[in-house]
């Protein structure tokens, strides 16, 4: 009878599920973080680690306010250690890395522009010999301007360089990406960029505050410019941004910063591909739960990337576009 008795109670005393405790911290509800914050939890997923199930995943979203980030960082952080944290965008990156540097939790961090500028690593390309790493956010500058000199020279007199317009938030990757841009304007005779800025303001409701400043550059800088190039960061991947400059002024943009500019009527865009980078920092977390360190694994830009081209913008710019482009982009050919 004893027997039977302890074999009935086995089931009760069964081990319990062995779950792990991931934070994502998100910087803005902007397009390109959902959807890096999609790829990256169906990745996870698809890794063995489900939410609800054997992994307790906890999303902050900072709406801009690095502040608000790093105090509920913290307050997570005195509960109990994290097993993995992701960060998505410099601001969430930035917090994340305040917080939960020296504390043995790994950290990835991605759709960061500068990441070295940001104060996250010390230098790309190489393994971190920390407990965080990542993936840098960006088309390297000079592939960028290369290929949009290729496109907007044909629309343009042989002798002057092109000028391209940049209004941009003083959001980090915007700044950033403006220090890359510069470095190969500086080695250049074929384009310069003129430059308006606008003051990041942190908080869920920034954005028609920074688009009421930036209309205010397209005011100052569309009679000095040929082309606009679309700053990286929240407002130059926000779709009203691309609206704005397209309602108003009749300067073409040339470098839009998402797909979307592109169907919009930017005449290209390029960037690292989002699902892919999802699902990359996906596999990354789910490494870490498994015991990679993260200190092994150099900081380089993602492997794929997107190309995104409007026929119709180039037909009304008398640009041709060549073939090998084409060929880039793909299915992102719009018309």
């Amino acid at each position: 009878m004893a027997g039977i008795f302890c074999g009935l109670l086995l089931p009760f005393y069964a081990p319990a599920k062995d779950v792990r405790q991931v934070v994502v911290v998100v910087t803005m509800p902007v397009p390109a973080c959902e959807t890096h914050l999609r790829y990256f939890v169906d990745q996870l997923e698809a890794a063995g680690y489900k939410d609800g199930d054997n992994m307790v995943l906890t999303v902050i979203r900072a709406n801009g306010d690095r502040q608000f980030a790093e105090t509920r960082l913290s307050g997570i952080l005195e509960k109990g250690r994290p097993d993995a944290a992701a960060a998505i965008a410099t601001l969430a990156s930035q917090a994340a890395v305040t917080v939960l540097k020296n504390t043995g939790v790994p950290v990835f961090f991605f759709q960061v522009t500068d990441p070295v500028g940001a104060g996250l690593i010390e230098k790309i390309g190489e393994p971190t010999g920390t407990n965080v790493t990542g993936r840098v956010f960006t088309v390297p500058a000079k592939v960028r301007t290369d290929l949009a000199l290729r496109l907007v020279t044909q629309a343009m007199p042989p002798d002057r360089p092109v000028v391209f317009g940049y209004i941009h938030s003083t959001y980090p990757s915007a700044m950033g990406d403006l220090r890359q841009l510069k470095a190969i304007e500086a080695q250049e005779t074929r384009f310069r960029f003129a430059v308006h800025d606008v003051m990041y303001e942190k908080g869920p409701d920034v954005m028609p505050a920074l688009l009421a400043a930036a209309a205010q550059g397209v005011q100052a800088l569309s009679d000095r410019v040929d082309f606009w190039w679309e700053p990286q960061g929240p407002m130059g991947e926000h779709p009203d941004y691309t609206r704005l400059l397209l309602d108003r002024s009749a300067v073409p943009i040339a470098m839009g910063q998402t797909m979307d500019s592109v169907k919009m009527g930017a005449l290209m865009h390029i960037t690292p591909d989002l699902e892919a980078g999802g699902r990359e920092a996906g596999n990354f977390v789910a490494a870490f739960l498994q015991g990679t360190d993260p200190g092994t694994i150099p900081v380089t830009p993602p492997a794929r990337f997107q190309l995104g081209i409007n026929l119709t913008t180039a037909l009304n710019l008398n640009i041709v576009i060549p073939p090998d482009i084409l060929a880039l982009a793909g299915n992102h050919v719009y018309r």
